[in-house]
């Protein structure tokens, strides 16, 4: 299910987390206390973590019953310094171009993280829009109007109308990344959540940059790595694939939260692509670095 397009909010929290009672629960009933869970532990997951993240991989060919090679996981326990964590995985540059990736994530203590959300990165690609003039005069004498301006995305036919990426509703295609693949009604919506007393985990899996191509023909991983630096996040760039409009980037985040809304715990992801050369001599599908 998806939540509506607003901005998360981040609170610190300083003290202990606590059990909150399950919805389904009266609310003069005391919930149970957490058990130590009869089933095995997800791989690299530490028993009585509160939050945890896996990214994967699977190659495009490979079947849909295929496992997902797991790249690293990352949580939050009771023996985590903070509530909140930064995520940081790499995956070797074609393998990230030619795979699904999913991003598995859940919680081995419901009580404590009923609403686990996961907003997909994205960012806007342009913020220009159409601005019309007057024009010569037609064979007629009639005034004419001239259309500049506007954003048309790599791919795109050339007969394609601009879009206004500036104001109101903006077109899906205004923006990159991948919430608007991921999210149905982006940026209406501009993420996913479910209930971890129904289910305790849930993978979300993005398609490979191959099959997808949403920046034309060209081979880049911009769709999955959100690695751009906080410096250049700042700087606007028109033209050519790493186009961006200034501070219109959303990391990856798996927020957990109270029933009211509270944020309890957080995880920030930054995906990258590993090149051969690291010194950026061998770069066959770029990211953001």
């Amino acid at each position: 299910m998806a939540f509506l397009f607003l901005a998360v909010s981040v609170i610190s929290c300083s003290e202990e987390p606590k059990a909150l009672i399950p919805t389904d629960l009266p609310s003069t009933e005391t919930p149970t206390t957490p058990t130590t869970p009869t089933t095995p532990l997800p791989d690299g997951v530490p028993a009585g973590s509160y939050v945890y993240l896996q990214v994967g991989t699977r190659w495009e060919s490979a079947a849909e019953t295929a496992e997902f090679q797991n790249w690293k996981t990352c949580s939050i326990n009771p023996n985590s310094p903070s509530t909140d964590l930064l995520c940081e995985v790499s995956i070797p540059e074609a393998q990230l171009y030619y795979s699904e990736v999913q991003f598995k994530m859940g919680s081995l203590q419901p009580a404590y993280c009923p609403i686990l959300s996961f907003t997909p990165y994205y960012y806007l690609r342009s913020d220009d829009a159409p601005q019309d003039s007057p024009g010569p005069p037609d064979a007629q004498g009639n005034p004419t109007t001239v259309t500049t301006g506007g954003y048309v995305p790599p791919g795109a036919e050339p007969t394609s109308s601009p879009l206004n990426c500036e104001s109101g509703t903006l077109p899906s295609l205004c923006f990159g990344g991948a919430a608007p693949i991921m999210v149905e009604d982006f940026p209406k919506n501009n993420g996913n959540y479910f209930l971890t007393s129904v289910q305790e985990s849930h993978g979300y899996v993005l398609e490979s940059s191959n099959s997808l191509r949403y920046y034309g023909s060209a081979k880049v991983n911009y769709t999955t790595t959100n690695n751009l630096s906080e410096v250049n996040r700042a700087i606007p760039v028109v033209g050519g694939l790493k186009e961006r409009a200034a501070n219109s980037f959303q990391d990856y985040e798996i927020t957990c939260k109270s029933y009211w809304g509270e944020k309890l715990f957080g995880i920030k992801l930054i995906l990258s692509d590993e090149n051969w050369d690291d010194s950026g001599g061998l770069d066959h599908y770029t990211d953001w670095n």
